[in-house]
């Protein structure tokens, strides 16, 4: 396997939609339902994630296999975070340690050329400990559940956990 892991770019958005519906069909995927993957969602976070965050691909043979992103929010208190950290991968990719190399080359950039960033957030499903475990592994911390915050159906809810990362390169700009 050459994995070949490169920002991504505007170009990628049919690709990035092809990947996103594949990836919400499977169980623990992402916590969005196929039918609310659209053009206008990949669109939005393509546009935050390099405008202002960061968001790579990861190639195997010129096809995207897997995709990670975070940005900025438009809001000065927030300035030092990069959040809604969501990555994907296929899943005739996974297991294969795709999701690892991206999350290390996402970390990577963030530390070397992210010196503004203090520190990356994402969600978690509390019940998935595999993925706890692998945040964890990376570096996250558990900053706390949300107890019953995400909906599923017929009054059934799972409980998310808050997790962050922070950047050892992180320096306070003082200008």
């Amino acid at each position: 396997m050459d994995l070949q892991i490169i920002n991504a770019s505007l170009e990628y958005k049919g690709a990035l939609l092809e990947l996103y519906k594949i990836v919400a069909k499977i169980s623990d995927g992402i916590i969005l339902n196929e039918d609310e993957i659209d053009e206008d969602f990949v669109n939005d976070f393509l546009e935050k994630s390099i405008d202002n965050g960061l968001i790579l691909v990861g190639m195997i043979d010129g096809k995207i296999v897997g995709e990670i992103h975070a940005y900025t929010p438009n809001i000065y208190a927030f300035q030092h975070i990069l959040t809604d950290l969501t990555i994907v991968v296929s899943p005739d990719n996974q297991g294969q340690g795709i999701g690892r190399k991206l999350f290390e080359s996402f970390l990577n950039t963030v530390e070397n050329n992210f010196s503004h960033i203090k520190r990356i957030e994402l969600y978690t499903r509390e019940y998935n400990t595999k993925n706890v475990k692998f945040y964890e592994s990376l570096g996250f911390i558990n900053e706390g559940r949300q107890k019953d915050k995400i909906f599923i159906k017929n009054a059934t809810f799972e409980t998310p956990i808050h997790m962050a990362w922070f950047n050892p390169g992180y320096e306070f700009d003082k200008s």
